[in-house]
């Protein structure tokens, strides 16, 4: 037995038919109430933490290796300056 019940309609179009389905919630992909502690929700809370974590940490180290050139660049700057002002 389904736990969910589907509506199914035909909508005629210029040239053929077009057929759209609607689900209606059920126990299946039915909203969770703010709070639930259960696995899932813990795991995919993980899960997404855990993506954003190493997201975050992929662009610090992209950043760092830019902050570390644009020294570099200061650096190679300064000593010219210092060349042509001696």
């Amino acid at each position: 037995m389904l736990s969910r019940s589907i509506i199914s309609r035909s909508v005629k179009v210029n040239k053929g038919m077009l057929s759209c389905r609607f689900y209606t919630d059920g126990s299946v992909g039915s909203q969770r109430p703010i709070g639930s502690n259960d696995s899932f929700t813990k795991r995919e809370k993980f899960n997404e933490d855990y993506y954003v974590k190493q997201h975050e940490k992929e662009q610090l180290k992209q950043l760092r290796e830019q902050l570390k050139e644009q020294r570099a660049k200061l650096d190679n700057l300064e000593s010219k300056i210092d060349k042509l002002t001696e």
